[in-house]
C-alpha cells in the first residue's frame, strides 16, 4: 500500500502541513513548491503531475475543476476539500482518512473532510 502523499493549496494553514509531517506523511506546500498565486487549474494539474492529493479550504472551485476533469476524461491524484475550522481538527481528520487510504484509492476522487 502507498501511502498517499499530499500536497496544501495556499489557502490551507501552513501548520496543517507541520502537523501532517509529524505524523509522518510526506506533505508539500504551494509555498515551498514555489506556486504561489498559481491558478487553481495550475495547482491541480501541478499535484497531480507530483502524484499528490490536492487539499483545500476552497469547495467551490475546486468542486467545479474536480466536474470538469470527470466531464473530460481528465485525472488527478485527488482533492479534499474541508471547511475552515481549528487547526488541530483539520490535522486529525486528513491523517486519520489519509492514514487509511493508499495514493491509489485516492485518484479522481472528489472528497469533503469532515473536521471536527
Amino acid at each position: 500500500m502507498s501511502r498517499p502523499k499530499i500536497y496544501l493549496d495556499e489557502d490551507v494553514y501552513a501548520a496543517v502541513a507541520l502537523g501532517l509531517r509529524r505524523r509522518g506523511f510526506d506533505v508539500l506546500t504551494t509555498f515551498e513548491a514555489g506556486r504561489r498565486s498559481s491558478s487553481d487549474g495550475d495547482q491541480l494539474r501541478f499535484a497531480s503531475a507530483e502524484g499528490r492529493v490536492l487539499v483545500t479550504f476552497n469547495r467551490g472551485d475546486f468542486a467545479r475543476l474536480h466536474a470538469k476533469c470527470v466531464a473530460s476524461g481528465d485525472r488527478h491524484s485527488g482533492i479534499i476539500v474541508s471547511r475552515q475550522t481549528s487547526i488541530g481538527s483539520v490535522v486529525k481528520a486528513l491523517a486519520k482518512l489519509l492514514g487509511a487510504a493508499d495514493a491509489a484509492s485516492l485518484a479522481n476522487r472528489f472528497l469533503w473532510l469532515s473536521p471536527r
